[in-house]
């Protein structure tokens, strides 16, 4: 009886350390087929070498310009001619796109006339930024319930919830798969029909 008592706990402290490692890899791989199908839709480049850099946390600046390639207007973003009403921007390749994001509510800044250029993205604000994607427009201006809802309608599917972590390319390509999926706020079709995409 003693040998299968030691047994047990010594499965049971097996089991302890292989979940950690089990789960974190499953999250790897979510990460990965994500990051792939984002860069077959030409929305997530990799770096000379082809490697797409999903462990890299995402900075604002280059969050808009993967969403005007999301919208297939990356072409129009790089070119538009409204000036940003933000005063931190200190590269003028991202003027524009950050213009054009301002400019189709995409995008809101930090506050102070501040765009939070050079700032890292945070899970919080993609969250928010998808939920404006999808048309939830009101519901993204209530900061302290986006994580929730974002949770509610399956933007965080196959993630933890940490509204306040930086965000990895890796979590941002779910989370925009996850976005694809879901029905427009008011309509009948999907984020990816909306948007003439076509999912695997």
């Amino acid at each position: 009886m003693k040998k299968i008592i030691v047994i047990l706990i010594v499965l049971s402290m097996v089991l302890s350390l292989l979940l950690p490692i089990i789960v974190n890899a499953e999250k790897e791989d979510l990460s990965i087929s994500a990051g792939k199908s984002l860069e077959s839709m030409g929305v997530l480049e990799g770096n000379i070498n082809g490697d797409l850099m999903l462990d890299k946390i995402l900075n604002r600046q280059d969050m808009v310009v993967l969403i005007s390639r999301l919208y297939k207007e990356e072409n129009r973003a790089k070119s538009f001619l409204i000036k940003p009403k933000f005063s931190d921007i200190t590269n003028e390749f991202y003027a524009s796109y950050i213009a054009w994001s301002t400019d189709k509510g995409l995008i809101k800044g930090v506050g102070n006339d501040k765009f939070g250029f050079g700032k890292d993205t945070t899970v919080h604000e993609f969250q928010a930024l998808l939920l404006r994607v999808l048309g939830y427009n009101e519901e993204s201006n209530l900061w302290n319930s986006v994580p929730e809802l974002a949770v509610k309608l399956g933007i965080m599917d196959g993630l933890e919830n940490n509204p306040g972590e930086k965000l990895s390319r890796g979590q941002m390509a779910v989370m925009t798969l996850n976005t694809l999926k879901l029905t427009k706020k008011g309509s009948t079709i999907t984020l990816a029909e909306f948007l003439n995409i076509k999912l695997d």
